[in-house]
């Protein structure tokens, strides 16, 4: 309760001393104080001060603090809201109506809404988190629809909030099941709340930390027109004729944005013809090019060291980073570098 509530001061001072990404910083202070709500609840019900509004809000908090994580994940990787978004708080939504319904009129016989309370909270947890690394997914692909150089490296921060969330999921979903009458009057209670403090602290700690560089941020570009077959043979011509001849690939930091504006469209085309030519991202179609160029290197004899060769291959290709040159070079021809270069050397 107390670790909620210091994340959740923590992020309300962040928020409101610093206006950039908001809905970031809305929706994770939305996610502590609906966690500190849930275990001040807690508090209360282990306390012996259990109330009507207590168990009220413990039912709400319980049904809303992952729909709200999943809202914070959408919007740290700016994937836009949707309609699963909203749906996913209508069972806190419906407790919220129904159990002072209950209390009064004994509508459900308790039980039965406590029941519906719990599989309502495994579907969320479940459905949460297979949808999140589903986002991250989605987020990765449209990097590569982007950026010609592998910048899933700015998503590891967000993978590791996702992995702690899945722990912390699991472990919540068997507390739900065992129920809070299992651990009363019994300091076995102080397990789940040393488990959960860590877990809690680490999901506030990382997203401290995390952030998505404003680079990533692109403006929606226009909708691609309805084109003929020959003005997409024409517009995949000059995409290749511009890599080809003026080597746009050895940019490190070539965006789709630079090549649609080298060919004089808009890179929403620019990609749909990419993707649907060659069943490629932009990224991926980008280091074809590349490996092309440093398989060319690398088979010229007149470098000293196998080391100088490999070292002008990496850098004349457009990579950023030895390790991506590596990579993707192997998963291309099957081949290290090296390998590539001992067999095919002139």
């Amino acid at each position: 309760m107390m670790l909620c509530f210091f994340w959740s001061i923590f992020w309300l001072v962040r928020w409101y001393g610093d206006r950039s990404e908001p809905r970031v910083k809305r929706t994770i202070t939305l996610f502590f104080i609906a966690a500190a709500v849930l275990y001040t609840d807690h508090w209360l019900y282990f306390s012996e001060r259990q109330s009507f509004v207590g168990t009220w809000t413990y039912f709400i908090a319980n049904l809303s603090v992952y729909p709200i994580y999943y809202t914070y994940l959408r919007a740290l990787t700016r994937t836009k809201p949707n309609a699963e978004m909203y749906l996913l708080f209508l069972p806190a939504v419906l407790i919220a109506i129904l159990y002072p319904l209950d209390v009064h009129f004994r509508m459900l016989h308790g039980g039965n809404l406590l029941l519906f309370a719990r599989i309502c909270f495994a579907i969320e947890v479940i459905w949460v988190w297979w949808r999140g690394y589903r986002v991250l997914r989605e987020t990765r692909a449209r990097l590569d629809d982007i950026y010609s150089d592998d910048r899933s490296y700015l998503l590891h921060p967000t993978y590791l909030i996702q992995h702690l969330l899945g722990i912390t999921a699991a472990f919540s979903m068997c507390l739900n099941l065992l129920g809070r009458d299992f651990f009363a009057e019994s300091m076995m209670v102080s397990i789940p709340a040393i488990i959960m403090s860590a877990l809690l602290f680490g999901i506030g700690y990382v997203a401290a930390h995390t952030t998505l560089p404003q680079e990533t941020i692109h403006t929606e570009a226009p909708q691609a027109k309805e084109t003929t077959i020959e003005e997409t043979d024409a517009l995949m011509h000059a995409i290749t004729t511009i890599l080809r001849e003026q080597k746009l690939f050895a940019l490190p930091d070539l965006t789709i944005q630079d090549l649609a504006s080298a060919v004089h469209s808009n890179r929403t085309y620019v990609s749909q013809c990419i993707n649907r030519r060659t069943g490629l991202s932009f990224s991926q179609y980008v280091a074809r090019y590349r490996v092309e160029h440093a398989q060319q290197i690398l088979r010229d004899s007149g470098y000293g060291t196998d080391k100088e060769a490999i070292m002008d291959a990496m850098t004349s290709s457009g990579f950023s980073s030895d390790q991506t040159f590596y990579r993707v070079f192997k998963e291309i021809t099957g081949e290290t570098p090296l390998q590539y270069r001992h067999k095919n050397l002139q």
